[in-house]
């Protein structure tokens, strides 16, 4: 309840609204997350051409942790690189936005083998690709943030730190924008947040289309910086804002984060559901049970809808070692492109049609996943809305010899249809948390409620 008050009162402070904050014209309605639009750096900068492709920030990137462009299975010794970790934020400089701030294109227009890897096969860009791209153009992001005076007296030493995907936060795609593959794609962002060890970053994404640069979406992703030997975490540079637009961007990151911390809080793991979410439950019951013979078991579908359980779609991967970050980790871009597609695949075979995503939220990093694993994965659709549908899909590492799972990734997307799609039930207790759970995530991300335990009600007021 401390951190739901604290998070009320920033949110008043900062002058939000009950539907979103708007800023430079760009508005994100009722979720935790709500992004702007910078205008860092040189103007004229960032609506030109970015310099530099992905693949030449991913190869300068290699360099600066030292990474080996070729898989060993043996562990590289770094304790040497404990050195040149600070004590505190005393001993680094601070920095600002702009330092940070950066941009690269994906040149699909001129790249025929490129293209070839992110068409769909009717003729968009797979969107799972791009969050490949993003995940790691936002760890640059996160090492451009980094100054760190003790690695200039070692120069021949690749950067101490490992700094590893934490979640994503939010990612909504821009209504009626396609992504074509035939045309450049830009991103570009900047570090907009820092505690002692995270970061969180905003990332654009915008297309050349007729001749102009067209925003497709945004994301915020969020970062924790690891020892070299990645057991405990790593001090980072504080960031300190120097415009009134920078210093709303960083107050938005701290409100952001005690958002963050009111869905820990505030899970259906924790906190049984308020009154208006058990008489909806209730109310599903009732519509599929026989009162009259006092049947607890549901008997009765609804014609037309579908059980959850009977929606969901499974997926099993070996991780082979191309598969690796540059730490030697299975890379988490790659894990949320299997998720995303597996997840697309659901509400495709639910709905009966192409659907297009229109917003990801809360993408959590649980515990790395090791090369030579198996990567289970399983998607769902756990909510309907007319055309749209909320999709759970969670990855865990399988023990091939017992098939125990352990989390390693839990992922929330709303696809849009063109037309309405057959409703989904619980048919379980168990798939009741999920159903309210995926109407708690659809309804942030549509405006509907500002933060994930809102209450719905009086009654469901307890504070």
């Amino acid at each position: 309840m401390r951190v739901r008050y604290l998070f009320k009162s920033f949110q008043a402070a900062l002058g939000c609204t009950t539907r979103g904050l708007s800023v430079n014209g760009f508005l994100f309605p009722g979720n935790h997350v709500i992004i702007q639009r910078s205008s860092l750096g040189d103007a004229a900068a960032q609506n030109a051409m970015p310099t530099k492709t992905v693949r030449d920030m991913v190869d300068k990137f290699t360099c600066m942790v030292g990474a080996s462009s070729t898989y060993s299975a043996a562990t590289v010794d770094r304790t040497e690189l404990l050195k040149l970790l600070p004590k505190s934020q005393d001993e680094l400089p601070t920095r600002t936005m702009s330092d940070s701030w950066d941009s690269a294109v994906i040149p699909l227009s001129t790249n025929k083998c490129l293209r070839e890897k992110y068409i769909t096969f009717n003729e968009g860009v797979r969107i799972g690709r791009l969050l490949e791209d993003l995940d790691v153009f936002s760890a640059w992001l996160c090492y451009r943030h980094v100054h760190n005076p003790r690695q200039a007296e070692h120069p021949d030493l690749p950067s101490p730190y490992i700094i590893v995907t934490g979640m994503m936060d939010r990612m909504d795609f821009c209504k009626g924008v396609k992504l074509d593959p035939n045309h450049d794609i830009r991103i570009s962002g900047h570090v907009s947040w820092t505690g002692t060890s995270s970061i969180e970053t905003i990332v654009h994404v915008d297309q050349l289309q007729d001749g102009a640069w067209k925003k497709v979406t945004t994301a915020v992703f969020v970062f924790v910086a690891r020892d070299p030997l990645n057991q405990g975490a790593a001090i980072i540079n504080k960031l300190v804002p120097n415009t009134e637009e920078e210093k709303k961007i960083f107050e938005q990151g701290v409100l952001n984060k005690l958002s963050r911390k009111i869905v820990k809080e505030e899970s259906l793991f924790k906190q049984p559901p308020n009154e208006t979410e058990k008489n909806l439950v209730h109310e599903l019951f009732l519509s599929m049970s026989n009162p009259k013979q006092h049947e607890f078991a549901p008997k009765r579908k609804p014609q037309g809808s579908r059980w959850i359980s009977e929606t969901k779609i499974k997926n099993i991967i070996m991780c082979h070692p191309e598969h690796r970050n540059r730490f030697g980790k299975v890379f988490g871009g790659f894990i949320m492109r299997k998720a995303i597609e597996l997840a697309w695949t659901s509400a495709l075979v639910h709905s009966g049609q192409r659907c297009t995503i229109s917003h990801i939220d809360d993408v959590v990093f649980t515990r790395p996943v090791e090369v030579g694993s198996l990567l289970y994965l399983n998607a769902q659709v756990v909510y309907t809305d007319g055309e749209h549908m909320q999709v759970s899909t969670k990855a865990s590492m399988m023990d091939p010899v017992t098939q125990t799972l352990s989390l390693t990734n839990i992922f929330h997307f709303t696809f849009a249809a063109d037309s309405a799609v057959p409703p989904v039930l619980p048919c379980t207790y168990h798939e009741a948390m999920m159903y309210l759970d995926g109407r708690r995530h659809y309804q942030l991300v549509t405006g509907e409620r500002r933060y994930y335990g809102q209450q719905e009600s009086n009654e469901d007021r307890h504070d």
